[in-house]
């Protein structure tokens, strides 16, 4: 497995789909890892995916749990929170989605809003009754951030499908893209290589969208697997 694959993915077969249409070699990797294992399997790989999934344990940026939180899982919280760690010590390139951009954002220190419904009560919808294939809301992107220049649109149509959301950023962390009601949708370091975390779901829109496909081939390119 170590020898083969050149991306970390850790769930569902959309994201491995896109990573090979963008041209790169996926790898799922399960939660039961250590620091050791961990390290071996980013020996091997060019790249890293924190991927959607289950709610972040607010314990992890020191909160207590909300009324509002959902299902938690230990044991993917402590492999993420170590893989994202591990990886930005290499300098690897990472794409957090919906989890994953929380994920990074609290390896790296920073908050989460455990439930923009009751703690954003005037947001739009973040968990429309759809399809990941549908498009369904609108987010700003900053003009001088490196998601502007690889997505090349100000505004661009997105698949949020999220509860939780980036509440403070991580020092490091710029906010480069927002809903209309305020809620952070990407954010990225400028300090590092490749490390973009995006709140939507461009593995379920990839084959129709174009911005979706850019970003993943942005990936692969910080990667080196496209020229």
């Amino acid at each position: 497995m170590y020898s083969l694959g050149h991306f970390m993915d850790y769930t569902f077969s959309d994201y491995s789909q896109a990573i090979l249409y963008a041209g790169g070699a996926p790898v799922i990797v399960p939660a039961a890892q250590n620091r050791k294992s961990l390290s071996r399997v980013l020996d091997s790989v060019q790249g890293l995916i924190l991927s959607g999934g289950p709610d972040v344990h607010p314990k992890r940026y020191g909160e207590e749990p909300m009324a509002g939180l959902g299902e938690v899982d230990e044991a993917l919280d402590s492999m993420e929170l170590m893989a994202a760690g591990l990886a930005l010590e290499r300098d690897i390139p990472i794409l957090g989605i919906c989890r994953g951009i929380q994920v990074l954002n609290i390896a790296l220190g920073g908050t989460l809003y455990q439930d923009i419904p009751s703690q954003m009560p005037d947001s739009i919808c973040h968990t429309p009754k759809t399809d990941k294939a549908v498009n369904t809301h609108t987010v700003r992107v900053e003009v001088k951030s490196r998601l502007r220049r690889i997505l090349g649109k100000p505004e661009i149509w997105v698949n949020g499908k999220h509860h939780q959301a980036v509440k403070d950023p991580a020092p490091g962390l710029v906010v480069t893209a927002r809903a209309r009601d305020g809620v952070i949708e990407a954010v990225e370091h400028p300090g590092k290589p490749y490390v973009i975390g995006v709140q939507w779901h461009p593995e379920g829109t990839w084959r129709d969208d174009p911005f979706s496909k850019k970003l993943f081939r942005s990936f692969l390119r910080a990667a080196g697997e496209l020229s």
